[in-house]
């Protein structure tokens, strides 16, 4: 397992890049969908004007606070964690590629294969314990990290956000990629089934036993996609620009109730100058202890 200070020594090393969005010759041509409810998803000139603004804001009250991905697999905890952490110039970490890393690069399918998912999910949990103290991280945790008490401990140290998909967009999204590569998925596809169908079934029994643990997030961004990225769900850029925004908006909202705290006023307090004192029952010269008069 990774000790603290190779995980210190991993998290010293921040990237200074920011993320710059790209689009291709084909989503030049494709343009704007009419009627987008979001036009700038597709406009990324336009997408990273609005990544740049709500950065800037939100650089300044973060304060190397930690930003924890939960959520499905398929909904690209890794890859829009690491362009956010590019964005907000954090480290990344993933906690299954670092759960490989400790065991001399085995895939984590291997490792579920052989050790169990009991097993994982105690790497899993150690390496969220040993990660949390640290600050200006971005972390990408396995679907299940969510099941165990103590990793919310240690997650609701920093900000916890859960990417949402539908099982239909996420059962397209695996089913590319192949079942064999999830090893919670592989272990129960069904012969003559075809893995888009295997997975959707797998990942909707999945999602309603953890939907109620995911819930507890602080934000929630959906993946949903809109006009030309209705069937593949929104592009990275554009959830990482959910995030973003879910963030701030959570973090201003948080600054807004502690200012109010500082500037509570005790009702009735103009009234206090026009009380009257009652004398201490040992003025006068009274001896404490003396008894009472007639």
């Amino acid at each position: 397992m990774p000790t603290a200070c190779a995980a210190r020594r991993v998290a010293g090393r921040r990237s200074a890049r920011t993320v710059v969005v790209m689009r291709s010759a084909a989503e030049e041509k494709a343009g704007v969908t009419p009627g987008h409810p979001f036009p700038w998803e597709e406009d990324f000139d336009q997408l990273s004007d609005k990544v740049k603004e709500v950065t800037d804001v939100l650089q300044k009250d973060l304060k190397g606070c930690n930003i924890w991905l939960v959520g499905m697999m398929g909904t690209g905890k890794s890859t829009v964690g690491k362009m956010l952490a590019n964005t907000l110039k954090y480290a990344f970490f993933d906690t299954d590629s670092v759960i490989e890393l400790a065991h001399d690069k085995r895939p984590v399918s291997s490792i579920f294969a052989e050790e169990g998912q009991d097993y994982f999910r105690q790497c899993e949990s150690q390496i969220i314990k040993e990660l949390s103290p640290y600050r200006n991280l971005v972390i990408a945790t396995g679907g299940g990290a969510v099941l165990k008490p103590e990793n919310w401990g240690y997650m609701q140290l920093g900000v916890v956000c859960w990417l949402h998909g539908e099982p239909e967009l996420l059962a397209r999204r695996v089913a590319k990629d192949g079942l064999e590569k999830r090893p919670l998925l592989a272990a129960d596809a069904p012969e003559g089934v075809s893995g888009e169908e295997a997975a959707r079934t797998k990942l909707t029994d999945l999602l309603d036993q953890r939907r109620r643990f995911y819930e507890n997030a602080d934000v929630v961004v959906t993946l949903e996609g809109y006009g030309n990225d209705a069937a593949d769900g929104a592009p990275t850029a554009a959830v990482m620009y959910r995030l973003l925004s879910a963030i701030n908006d959570k973090v201003q909202a948080k600054k807004r109730q502690d200012a109010e705290r500082l500037n509570f006023r005790i009702e009735g307090a103009e009234q206090l100058k026009n009380m009257r004192t009652v004398e201490s029952p040992t003025a006068g010269g009274a001896q404490p202890g003396a008894a009472p008069g007639p």
